[in-house]
């Protein structure tokens, strides 16, 4: 699928191009999503602004399927639209039951970077992951576009666990 693809020539630019923004310049470390593309984007910031790279398996893409049964790329689709509609949570009409909800993949999202958030040594940490993975830490559910190597800059606010939008 997509998510296991590598980046085309405008996806290395624009890591490169991510790379130079100044509000990156002094993190202390770089937490990738374990897909090719992140890490790649990842690996390349990395070899710009020379910060080491740790990957955090939790922040994976949604899922279309929580058993992680392996739907056609229609259903994927389909299942996508349905989460988009619904702004992350089912309802009783609901085609596809089973796709990740938004406060499912925020959940497991906070508990991968949640031990870097704890670490003394790290004051600034960039997240390299995927839009719908960014949604979820920023807890907006419905944030319509979310550009490939787009920096957002999260708040405590946004990563406060307890917080009830989405659910």
């Amino acid at each position: 699928g997509a998510e296991l693809g590598q980046l085309k020539p405008e996806g290395i630019a624009q890591a490169e191009e991510a790379a130079k923004d100044s509000r990156i310049q002094d993190v202390d470390l770089i937490v990738a999503s374990p897909y090719p593309r992140a890490l790649q984007t990842a690996a390349i910031v990395s070899r710009e602004i020379d910060r080491p790279i740790e990957v955090a398996v939790g922040i994976f893409e949604w899922l279309p399927r929580i058993d992680y049964s392996a739907p056609t790329h229609t259903e994927i689709k389909e299942a996508w639209d349905e989460y988009k509609q619904n702004g992350g949570v089912h309802t009783p009409s609901d085609k596809y039951p089973n796709w990740e909800t938004h406060a499912q993949m925020r959940a497991r999202a906070l508990e991968a970077i949640r031990p870097y958030l704890a670490r003394e040594d790290i004051s600034k940490l960039l997240i390299v992951c995927h839009g719908g993975i960014m949604r979820a830490l920023m807890n907006q559910p419905s944030l319509k576009k979310i550009h490939f190597c787009e920096i957002r800059e999260l708040t405590p606010e946004m990563l406060a666990a307890e917080s009830r939008r989405g659910s």
